[in-house]
Order: C-alpha cells, then structure tokens, then sequence
C-alpha cells in the first residue's frame, strides 16, 4: 500500500512540475520546443512498453525521471534567479541556464541510459534541435543552451544515483510485472475523443 501510495503521488506531481515548467506566455506556445522538449523523457517510460529491450525495469525508469526532472527544475530555477541574465528579446532576465533546453537533454540521456545508443543518439538529436531552437527564437543565447544541456545530464545522472538508494526505502526488490492498458474512447453527446489508462502493478 506505501509503494502505491508513494508511486501515485509522484504520477501526480510530475505533471505539476511540467505545468510549472511552461510558463504561461503566448510566444512560448507558438514555439515548437515547448513541446518537443518533453518527447524524449515521456519516450524514456514508454519505450520500454512497446517491447523494446531495456536496462531497467518500469519503477526504475519511473524513479529516475520523477527526481531528474525534480532535480532539474531545482537547479535551472536556482541559477536562473542567481545569474538573473537577460534573455536576447529583452522579455525577461531568466535566460541562464536554458530550461526547455535542460529537460529534454534530461530526457535524452536517461534514453542512453535505458535503451543504449541506438535509441539515445536518436534522442540526443532531438534535444539538440531543442536547444538551437530556442537560440533560432531569439530566447536564449548559444551558452544557455549549453548550459541546459550539462544541466540536463547531470539531472539525469542525479536520478541514476538515487534510484538505488530510494528503492532500497521503498522496499522494492527483484522484477515486477506491470500491466498497462490503453482504451481510445469517444464521447457520443459531445463528439470528444477520450482515452482511459488502467495500470496494473
């Protein structure tokens, strides 16, 4: 019951974190990176569903993004404030360390931890994309990128050292077996496509 307790909050607040990544400006939402930015992370827990071969079981991948984005935000946040840099558009003076740019190299490298190269060079690429993208749309300058680059890395290794140690807390040992189902729906009255999501552990 403490597992799925603990297992179910953080389902939850990972999507705080998200929402709290995105700030509410119009411009960002015009901006393709603000989407990209989080495919490679939400391909980190769903590859492993589709059948491709991983290092780590679904908890451990869960673990690992839940205190990587955790421990991303904190850092990008807490340099942002300290360094107080004006981005190139003169909108705000956040620009150092680039967040969209941290969060998908966050997500690329716990791809190259889980599925090897193959799959993380593919994801590598696309949080480099993210990174020129937000230099292309005047948000921050080619150091920020970089900066959120290292920032994202370091998150990712940060999950990976942690993970032991807060399974160890939580008691979970040895292999276990997930089940997860997935019903597009639609609406009759409404003509709204829902889904329902039923996950079994």
């Amino acid at each position: 019951m403490k597992k799925s307790l603990i297992l179910s909050a953080a389902c939850i607040l990972f999507p705080l974190f998200v929402h709290a990544q995105i700030q509410p400006r119009t411009q960002e939402y015009k901006n393709i990176e603000t989407y990209f930015q989080y495919v490679p992370m939400g391909a980190d827990f769903v590859l492993g569903f589709l059948g491709t071969n991983t290092q780590s079981e679904w908890y451990d991948r869960l673990i690992k993004i839940g205190v990587g984005f955790a421990s991303e935000f904190v850092i990008t946040q807490t340099l942002k404030a300290v360094v107080y840099e004006p981005r190139p558009d003169k909108s705000a003076n956040n620009s150092f360390p680039s967040g969209h740019t941290a969060t998908a190299f966050l997500g690329a490298e716990l791809i190259r931890q889980d599925y090897g190269w193959g799959w993380g060079a593919g994801a590598y690429a696309l949080a480099t994309g993210v990174g020129i993208m937000r230099v292309v749309h005047n948000r921050h300058y080619w150091h920020d990128a970089l900066a959120g680059a290292g920032v994202g890395i370091l998150s990712a290794q940060i999950g990976r050292w942690t993970c032991k140690p807060i399974k160890n807390l939580l008691g979970i040992k040895g292999k276990k077996e997930m089940q997860l189902a997935l019903m597009p729906t639609a609406d009759p009255y409404s003509g709204a496509y829902c889904a329902s999501l039923v996950v079994k552990f």
